[in-house]
């Protein structure tokens, strides 16, 4: 006969499997979800990924941007002013705020832009003049 602490101990371990189980399968969603977001170019020894943090928000528009290299010293590059923001009419944004994270050969940088219209179809996030590419665009559509 199985005691009531060998019951309760196969349902803690099965409860606890299926909780593990869960959060993998949420995670990966949200990778899932997260990658869908994100835009990467490369060139000049330094590779740009951009992840728009905040699509459907009303208020202002933000990018996670990571710089990696193995060659150039990033910190020389201030991506407030390399950055801007261009919708589909042309108009363009200057980025308002930026905070950085990192330094040398990884910096993680938020990139902060004003509010855009909320008819928006689409935004590319354009950086200049990084390891000498005069212009690397990122873009994506909002009317999804």
């Amino acid at each position: 006969m199985v005691g009531k602490f060998e019951i309760l101990k196969t349902a803690f371990g099965l409860s606890t499997w299926l909780l593990l189980v869960s959060l993998v399968m949420v995670s990966d969603g949200v990778d899932a979800a997260a990658s869908g977001l994100t835009r990467t170019h490369s060139g000049g020894g330094v590779t740009v990924k951009a992840t728009y943090l905040n699509p459907h928000s009303p208020g202002d528009v933000r990018f996670q941007v990571t710089l990696d290299t193995h060659s150039v010293d990033l910190d020389e590059y201030d991506l407030k002013d390399l950055s801007l923001l261009r919708d589909e009419t042309g108009k363009t944004y200057q980025s308002t705020r930026v905070d950085n994270k990192g330094s040398g050969h990884h910096r993680q940088i938020t990139v902060i832009f004003p509010k855009v219209s909320p008819e928006t179809r689409w935004l590319e996030l354009v950086i200049k003049d990084i390891a000498g590419v005069k212009e690397r665009s990122l873009r994506w559509d909002l009317s999804q």
